[in-house]
């Protein structure tokens, strides 16, 4: 999923979003960042590129094309803290 922020890869012409970007969002992150506005977790719908980069309610923005340092999506994805690591270990994805 990383691939997705990084500027070198995502340039990358064979790269395609719907292709191998979308699955790995679909399989591990939309139950809870996906398109049920009624399950919908911190805001944060990762189903729609566009929302994906928006600033969030708590003022982070998931992903800042570019900027993995500051996209909080990817500092959840490889924390080591599992209080703050996406998906949750209890998900067990």
């Amino acid at each position: 999923m990383l691939v997705w922020c990084h500027p070198a890869i995502a340039a990358q012409k064979d790269l395609d979003f719907n292709r191998d970007i979308r699955p790995i969002l679909s399989d591990h992150c939309y139950a809870c960042h996906g398109p049920d506005e009624n399950k919908r977790k911190a805001g944060l719908r990762l189903d729609r590129r566009e929302d994906a980069f928006k600033t969030l309610k708590s003022g982070n923005r998931a992903i800042v094309p570019g900027d993995l340092k500051n996209s909080t999506l990817v500092q959840r994805l490889t924390s080591r803290d599992p209080d703050e690591l996406m998906p949750p270990p209890e998900e067990g994805k």
